[in-house]
């Protein structure tokens, strides 16, 4: 039996749950760049709708949402152009009802429910840097963030077992070995999480893959 792939099936099994929990802590800390990054008004729906109206061109915007919903949203793209029409009041109760419209089958699109225009959110760096390289075609500043993300986490991490390790060698107790462990395998799991993130699904599968002949072979 191949220990090194038994324990590497069951990180990837840890790592899983770690990931579902660190998206769930998420969404709940942290929902607005995120989720209404489409649904804002500053957003890249949202702009396109702009782009639409103002050029006459409702193709502009259609690419952002499903092909079964482009009839209702060339619809109200000219329901939105004639009422527009009518004046200042108008024009802008009818860009709202766009705007609302193509956010909505956009929404719909993804399967995600739609909960109204969100006004000028702020969507963090990671974001901020994305559509920045949509702009330019540069992806540096893309880089950038990540790296320092990235690096802040793993350092804090580490520092954590650097801290856990001098304590259990103080105390010499089992209680402070455990914490010991505990920093280090947050440590690797989020690591390994952090690869298979960014590399996707292929190389889960390979673990998964490696992993399975082992675990196939040990018997309870």
């Amino acid at each position: 039996m191949n220990l090194h792939l038994v324990r590497t099936h069951w990180l990837s099994k840890l790592g899983l749950l770690a990931v579902a929990v660190m998206i769930a802590a998420g969404a709940l800390l942290y929902p607005a760049p995120a989720q209404a990054h489409c649904d804002s008004t500053n957003g890249p729906v949202v702009e396109a709708a702009r782009q639409a109206l103002a050029k006459g061109d409702v193709e502009l915007v259609l690419p952002y949402v499903k092909a079964d919903a482009e009839a209702e949203l060339t619809a109200a793209f000219d329901h939105a152009r004639e009422v527009r029409k009518l004046g200042p009041e108008a024009r802008e109760l009818a860009d709202t009802f766009f705007f609302e419209t193509a956010v909505r089958l956009h929404r719909m699109g993804e399967g995600a429910a739609y909960t109204g225009l969100k006004q000028d959110v702020e969507f963090g760096p990671a974001l901020e840097s994305a559509e920045a390289a949509l702009v330019s075609g540069e992806l540096e500043g893309v880089y950038a963030v990540l790296d320092e993300a990235m690096r802040e986490s793993i350092d804090a991490k580490y520092a954590a077992i650097e801290a856990a390790r001098a304590h259990a060698e103080e105390e010499q107790t089992v209680a402070a070995q455990r914490e010991r462990v505990e920093a280090e395998l947050i440590f690797e799991t989020y690591v390994h999480d952090l690869y298979t993130a960014i590399v996707g699904q292929d190389a889960r599968a390979e673990v998964t893959a490696e992993a399975a002949p082992a675990a196939a072979g040990h018997s309870h």
